[in-house]
């Protein structure tokens, strides 16, 4: 996948007050609608302690030229959940690197409670 791929074909939240989560994204198909999937994801982020209790924000669509431009693709994982499909994605960035730890982290937590899709 690309930047471009990801970033032009899905909504992008992310967690604006651990600077941890720098980088860090929690991304569905933007066809798909937030419902409580994602919500319930990251509520399970919080109660492992891996995102803070600031509210969400997204990726405004007047900001995905930016962002293709400015974050480097790192890593992708997908979930299944119910009849969708929920992705984490992991991208660096000169100002907000990624924490390769954190990244782990997301990963093991998501992979106790959900089926990679």
């Amino acid at each position: 996948m690309t930047n471009a791929d990801i970033i032009d074909n899905h909504e992008l939240c992310f967690d604006p007050g651990d600077p941890l989560n720098g980088s860090l994204y929690l991304c569905r198909e933007l066809n798909q609608s937030r419902g409580t999937h994602c919500d319930a994801i990251i509520e399970q982020l919080r109660v492992s302690s891996l995102w803070s209790s600031e509210t969400i924000k997204e990726v405004p669509d007047e900001h995905r030229d930016a962002y293709k431009q400015q974050l480097e693709f790192v890593e992708l994982v997908a979930y299944k959940v119910d009849s969708s499909t929920v992705s984490i994605v992991r991208f660096d960035h000169e100002k907000f690197p990624s924490d390769p730890t954190r990244w782990e982290q997301w990963k093991n937590c998501l992979d106790r409670w959900l089926s990679r899709a």
